[in-house]
């Protein structure tokens, strides 16, 4: 499975259970290659009345070889639901993966809830051991079974699978959540996706990579419009 073809997997997982719609970009945006093709990016944003927007950036370098895949699924606000990431970036010989619940707060509701039915999904796999380097600015979202960190590209196809069976149990959650009405908590909750699009824009090094290529007003305006 390549990576269009893994990409095309989790779209066609997420139809089957919250119907999207796709929402019309930029031209500029959804295909913005580098001169001389160095860099192609490909951006996608889908919506529906569960998933306030779904995300998706394709990018690939041709020197050096990467081929990376990042999707985002940010619930309604009015949802009390976390944000679900999904990353796999490709190299000659590696495979870089991050697959995460992003949860509001820490509290142990919401570990019952959302983190506790990935353990023992996680538990069906071969541990992913690697010496990894999570970011100090992801850290407060990290988890028991969150994955992150550099693995052998042997190890691509379980990640692949894994990244399905956590969308899976993530979806049958999300859709059995019912709308927030109480002004304290939707607060909380426009707090906490505020804090998630500010860091990605802010923090995330894949902006900074992506302007050298096609330009720091582009980069800046797919994480700005698309990516957040």
């Amino acid at each position: 499975m390549d990576q269009d073809e893994r990409f095309q997997a989790i779209i066609s997982r997420i139809n089957a259970q919250i119907p999207l719609q796709e929402v019309e970009l930029d031209p500029e945006l959804t295909k913005a290659d580098s001169f001389l093709k160095i860099l192609r990016v490909k951006c996608y944003n889908w919506n529906s009345d569960i998933l306030e927007k779904v995300h998706t950036l394709r990018f690939t370098v041709s020197v050096p070889n990467l081929d990376a895949l990042n999707m985002i699924l940010y619930p309604q606000k009015d949802l009390d639901a976390p944000i679900f990431l999904i990353f796999y970036l490709i190299t000659k010989r590696k495979i870089i993966c991050h697959l995460n619940v992003n949860t509001p707060s820490n509290d142990p509701a919401y570990k019952e809830k959302w983190v506790d039915p990935l353990i023992p999904i996680l538990g069906r796999y071969d541990p992913f051991e690697c010496k990894d380097r999570y970011p100090e600015w992801m850290a407060n979202r990290r988890h028991e079974p969150t994955i992150y960190g550099l693995f052998e590209k042997e190890r691509l196809d379980e990640l692949t699978s894994l990244g399905f069976d956590y969308l899976e149990q993530y979806l049958s959650t999300l859709k059995t959540c019912e709308p927030v009405s109480e002004p304290e908590k939707l607060s909380e909750l426009a707090e906490f996706h505020r804090k998630f699009r500010e860091d990605i824009r802010t923090q995330d090094k894949a902006q900074g990579m992506m302007s050298k290529f096609i330009g720091k007003k582009k980069a800046h305006r797919i994480f700005y419009e698309v990516t957040t």
